[in-house]
């Protein structure tokens, strides 16, 4: 290896000598430069946009909930809960998992909000305890209803104010079937720290919800420790469940659309964007080419004195090494310095109405990093391998003829 190291430095070092290939070999330094700083910054920003967006998720959707069926739950599942009453067991079977912290019954459903000018549609959530912990509102359950600002900006209401909840199932009354309603105070009136509130619900006492909406959708809401994983949590679940029964989901299968156009993004802006780095491997493949055309008598020669094939393409492999590694470096670098510098600080700003924030957000992950370094040497090296594959086909005499005339 000491013969091939020795012969690439000469070769590294006499590009400084031409004039040519010094241009050459220092675009070739730059573009990989350029394209991999390139690469880690558009990486960077996609990362903190996406890392704001899951964050928003995960405030905003339930962490892990059980969705209920209509059968009944095994004894030995349950550990001895009453097979009878499949809410109660499951919830009990819940509760006793490490890593919850607490269950309660949710129901969903839609209906009206309805004063003395219109009724208004509206996402109904009863909650057996107290308000779910993804719903930005704090404390114990109320006996009227919990409404969003922007229901309440619509209807003009205050806190006290009188509404009537309307269900769109019937019930029947002397003069036939009448909508079921019910006269409820406005106990509270929250705000979501949403970019978009139009969906936030209005919070029902469910002992008032289920009279209401007998047929919506019955959950169970758990409410997980600080360090539990709610992946973990749910596997553990679903193996003592029936999924006949009821269906555990968390909140990156509750959104995993979203979670899998993320990473088509990721995906597409990654390749659009490596594309530099490739055209910049081209220019290496050529930087190769002219020091193997300015040194042609030179390989003849140790051809001649018995250098191998395969050990002068070691020596135009190294030498391809020398030439990116330092363009390569240098772009890595730069890129993840000037992003976390743009984050830092908050250069870049935009419109605060129309994005969650008023900054371009940087993200630099170690292993994006570690990516786009190893995509910028699977283009050298293959660059490098067609070159050093030149010379060890460079047949001593024809070299050496050629380098005379």
């Amino acid at each position: 290896m000491g013969f091939v190291w020795h012969i690439a430095v000469r070769y590294f070092r006499s590009t400084r000598a031409d004039a040519h290939i010094r241009a050459l070999s220092t675009l070739t330094a730059g573009g990989l430069a350029v394209g991999t700083a390139a690469l880690v910054l558009a990486l960077a920003a996609l990362a903190g946009f996406q890392n704001l967006l899951l964050e928003d998720l995960a405030r905003h959707t339930p962490a892990l909930q059980i969705e209920l069926g209509g059968g009944s739950v095994s004894g030995s599942a349950l550990q001895g809960a009453a097979t009878t009453e499949p809410v109660r067991g499951l919830a009990a079977l819940a509760a006793a998992t490490n890593g919850v912290d607490g269950v309660q019954e949710l129901l969903y459903a839609r209906g009206w909000l309805a004063d003395d000018d219109r009724p208004i549609a509206v996402e109904v959530l009863g909650y057996e305890k107290t308000p779910p912990p993804w719903i930005p509102v704090r404390g114990e359950a109320t006996p009227g209803l919990i409404v969003p600002v922007s229901v309440a900006l619509r209807m003009g209401l205050a806190v006290g104010d009188m509404v009537r909840v309307v269900s769109p199932r019937p019930g029947l009354t002397p003069v036939g079937p009448q909508p079921r309603t019910r006269m409820l105070p406005v106990d509270l009136i929250y705000r979501s720290d949403r970019a978009e509130d139009t969906d936030d619900p209005v919070l029902v006492p469910l002992e008032q919800a289920s009279a209401l909406f007998a047929r919506g959708d019955r959950r169970l809401d758990l409410t997980l420790a600080p360090e539990a994983d709610p992946e973990q949590v749910g596997d553990f679940l679903r193996q003592g469940i029936d999924p006949t029964v009821a269906t555990v989901t968390t909140w990156r299968q509750a959104n995993r659309a979203l979670l899998f156009v993320l990473r088509l993004e990721k995906g597409l802006v990654f390749s659009a964007v490596a594309l530099i780095v490739a055209v910049a491997s081209f220019a290496l493949l050529a930087a190769l080419s002219m020091v193997l055309s300015s040194k042609r008598a030179e390989v003849g020669v140790l051809a001649a004195m018995g250098a191998p094939p395969a050990r002068l393409q070691r020596v135009f492999l190294l030498l391809g090494a020398l030439l990116s590694v330092g363009g390569a470096g240098f772009g890595g670098a730069a890129g993840a310095g000037l992003a976390a510098f743009l984050d830092r600080y908050r250069v870049i700003s935009t419109p605060s109405d129309v994005y969650v924030v008023d900054y371009v957000p940087f993200l630099v992950r170690g292993t994006d990093v570690l990516v786009v370094l190893l995509v910028t040497v699977v283009f050298t090296a293959a660059a490098a391998v067609i070159g050093a594959r030149k010379a060890s086909l460079l047949h001593p005499v024809e070299a050496m003829r050629s380098a005379r005339t």
